[in-house]
């Protein structure tokens, strides 16, 4: 039993010095990472996204573009073949 409570007592004063050097740790690797600047990154990443979010705007503009002409072009056609239908209707052929 005297032998549990020396080990206890033993863990309990090793961990302390352990926990307080992880936790110095801990602090000096965040303080490392805000000095790089690389929590101050997301700035960036977002105007990233920004840009390309425009882009896809962009891109969908024109090709919203592109589908009316087809759509258009395709209506003009199928009148055209319409009217023509209807000349040969007349004409007897």
């Amino acid at each position: 039993m005297e032998a549990m409570l020396a080990f206890a007592v033993f863990a309990v004063v090793a961990a302390i010095p352990i926990t307080a050097i992880l936790t110095a740790h801990q602090r000096k690797m965040v303080e490392l990472l805000h000095r790089q600047g690389l929590a101050g990154s997301e700035p960036d990443s977002v105007a990233r996204l920004a840009h390309e979010v425009a882009e896809l705007r962009q891109l969908m503009t024109q090709q919203a573009i592109v589908l009316d002409d087809l759509s258009s072009m395709h209506r003009r056609l199928l009148d055209r073949a319409s009217a023509e239908d209807s000349v040969r209707q007349r004409l007897g052929g």
